[in-house]
């Protein structure tokens, strides 16, 4: 266990200072025609780099995937540096033409992106979808066998201002989400500030409302250990007390400023004074620093201790831009190292001018750390993205011989596939925001069924109620109802998209919404077309046939939508005959 700890801090060292030698290279070093700061996210990096050591090195397997949080990107790709998987040459180009992006993008980096982010919540959101995908897809027959990994968010505290994440929430209560790991790093400020007080009480009553199991993971070993010894108490008294903007302010004034505070607060008092005066201005500052999420050993037990498949949030502990000299400053989200401080720095971090991209520099036993990386599970079957052949699609043909609405078409064509049983038909998955019935779906429904992990009788059905659905939820079910929320409807789709890369399995997903209710879910669409994921979404009913309802369900604007949004076909059709030409197009 030592042995191992010890290799994950020489590792957590090597990914800060590679992270930020990144950042510094692109912003100071590498020419710049217009002389315009190139950013990066360097003390966002920071608070992160003890946790994702610790997950990635100790916790994760290769059936794991894992959403980075936009501002952790550099950790990311120096973790992927470190492992041989990204190259000097697009480390060196960060955020320039053809290096590594800012944020993790499954479809430009060359690394081994499980999920891209960038539009913050999305990537949280997306793991609890992607558990209910890999759920659906183990409890069918052609899907039996495959090694269930965990769903990993990286969260920032102040990502949970975002809206989907709560919508995700509620829907995976509802789907009896497992396998699901939500890991915030509680650094208690924002982009442009300092978070609210007492905001981890909410967090937790929140989370522990849906089921979820709460971690807290708020002190380091170098501060259980100082609340062992005599006074260790009335220290951690005070740390529980201290208000989120003196706890940062502190943190980036240093140990001199830490003594006099905690001097001048708790007074002397022997015992606390002997702790405070048993340690140099550096060891103070290191111990008040020492908080659950910056330290490697502490999140790598937290991780170890879950036994269980039921969803979990740690939420961590850190301080912003942890071990540099920007570490507590409130503007540290968008400020860099300078020149002189970046200096001092590498003299700190032991780096000989001239081995700053030395994956290994520093290293006192280079064989024995490489040994350890090479035996790190998440990394040891290689690549992680999988690739199944398209699904053959037979001839799809128009929908009788009345003349009837593309929307009734549409219901008329899933209905056809739904009573055989093709290839097609077995890998289609429906799925709706409780528009279900409105949108022509019952049909398909009716005979393939609800998807739920354990089965649920419809009473209706039971109790001999006359109805035209049939609500019955068995795991054998292709249809995934949501709520009322669009956002998830365009997340379960993005997730379920890419089930071939994820999970080696392909599905061919089926979104049903009203049509002037996509631009309710416009961010998550685009999300889900960046990630060059694969499904059908279908506006119906559309456009003026919803007239008589009113200008709410109205919808003349969802063409310019699907005109504008990359990596979407976009189609109107007038006739049914079209439309099942289309989505025979679209399924191949």
């Amino acid at each position: 266990m030592t042995t191992r700890n010890g290799h994950l801090k020489t590792i957590e060292q090597r990914l800060l200072w590679l992270s930020h030698w990144m950042i510094h290279n692109a912003n100071h070093i590498r020419p710049k025609a217009d002389g315009i700061k190139v950013g990066g996210h360097q003390a966002s990096s920071a608070s992160m780099v003890s946790i994702m050591t610790a997950l990635y090195f100790s916790a994760l397997r290769p059936q794991d995937r894992v959403a980075v949080k936009p501002h952790a990107s550099p950790i990311f790709h120096a973790i992927q540096y470190l492992m041989g998987n990204q190259t000097r040459d697009k480390m060196e180009n960060f955020r320039g033409l053809g290096g590594v992006q800012s944020y993790p993008s499954r479809t430009k980096d060359i690394d081994d992106v499980d999920f891209s982010t960038g539009s913050v919540g999305l990537g949280v959101a997306i793991t609890s979808f992607a558990s209910l995908v890999q759920d659906y897809i183990s409890a069918k027959t052609w899907g039996q066998g495959m090694a269930l990994g965990k769903m990993v968010a990286l969260v920032g505290d102040a990502e949970l201002d975002e809206g989907n994440i709560y919508e995700a929430l509620q829907e995976g209560w509802k789907n009896d989400l497992r396998n699901t790991w939500w890991i915030i790093d509680y650094n208690r400020q924002s982009l442009d500030g300092v978070v609210r007080e007492g905001l981890w009480q909410r967090v937790e009553k929140i989370f522990d409302a849906f089921g979820w199991d709460v971690v807290r993971v708020k002190y380091g070993h170098l501060q259980r250990a100082a609340f062992e010894e005599r006074g260790g108490d009335k220290l951690q008294a005070w740390i529980d007390a201290c208000p989120n903007q003196l706890y940062s302010a502190l943190t980036f004034m240093g140990g001199a400023v830490w003594r006099k505070r905690l001097m001048d607060d708790l007074g002397d008092q022997g015992d606390v004074t002997a702790l405070i005066d048993a340690r140099s201005d550096d060891e103070l500052a290191e111990l008040m620093e020492n908080l659950g999420g910056n330290c490697v050993a502490t999140m790598a037990e937290a991780f170890e201790a879950v036994d269980h498949d039921r969803p979990v949030c740690f939420l961590a502990y850190t301080v912003k831009g942890w071990g540099t000299p920007i570490a507590g400053h409130k503007d540290n989200h968008g400020g860099l190292m300078n020149k002189t401080q970046m200096a001092a720095w590498q003299q700190h971090m032991g780096v000989a001018e001239g081995e700053e991209w030395d994956r290994l520099a520093t290293v006192s036993d280079p064989d024995a750390l490489q040994a350890f990386l090479d035996q790190t599970a998440f990394f040891s079957k290689g690549a992680r993205r999988f690739s199944e052949p398209a699904i053959p699609v037979p001839a799809i043909e128009p929908a009788g011989e009345r003349e009837i609405s593309t929307q009734m078409g549409f219901g008329k064509v899933l209905d056809d596939l739904s009573k055989g049983d093709s290839v097609l038909a077995q890998r289609i998955v429906t799925t709706s925001p409780d528009v279900t019935g409105t949108t022509n779906l019952g049909p398909w429904v009716n005979r393939r069924k609800l998807f739920a992990r354990t089965e649920q009788a419809d009473t209706f059905i039971s109790e001999k109620i006359p109805s035209t659905a049939k609500w019955e939820f068995t795991p054998e079910g292709q249809h995934i109802e949501l709520g009322i929320a669009e956002m998830n409807l365009f997340l379960l789709l993005g997730a379920a998209g890419l089930s071939h890369s994820l999970f080696g399995k392909r599905l061919l997903p089926v979104g049903t919404v009203y049509d002037p209710f996509v631009a309710r879910g416009l961010d998550a669409l685009n999300y889900a077309c960046y990630q060059d994921a694969r499904f059908m979404i279908v506006g119906t009913p559309s456009g003026v046939t919803l007239a008589p309802e009113g200008g709410a369900h109205q919808s003349i604007g969802s063409p310019l939508i699907g005109m504008s949004q990359d990596g979407l076909a976009a189609f109107e059709p007038a006739f049914v005959d079209e439309l099942a030409v289309i989505m025979q197009w679209a399924f191949e």
